[in-house]
């Protein structure tokens, strides 16, 4: 992607998961090329959904690592 792209504003992040109870809260930590921030979910039904992670955040084009 070059320059503005709505994809980049409202990209969401899955995460599958096995062992925990509804509402348990898991953390996952964001590392991008320019910036780095926490996020928390919570799990229903063994997935947690964390919408929009992007949002409002100037993210610069490059590697983007996650980790749970």
């Amino acid at each position: 992607m070059q320059g503005d792209s709505r994809h980049t504003q409202d990209v969401n992040l899955h995460i599958i998961t096995q062992g925990y109870s509804n509402g348990e809260e898991v953390e996952v930590l964001i590392k991008t090329s320019n910036d780095k921030f926490n996020l928390q979910g919570k799990i229903n039904n063994n997935e947690a959904i964390l919408y929009d992670i992007f949002k409002d955040r100037y993210i610069a084009i490059g590697e983007v690592e996650v980790y749970v």
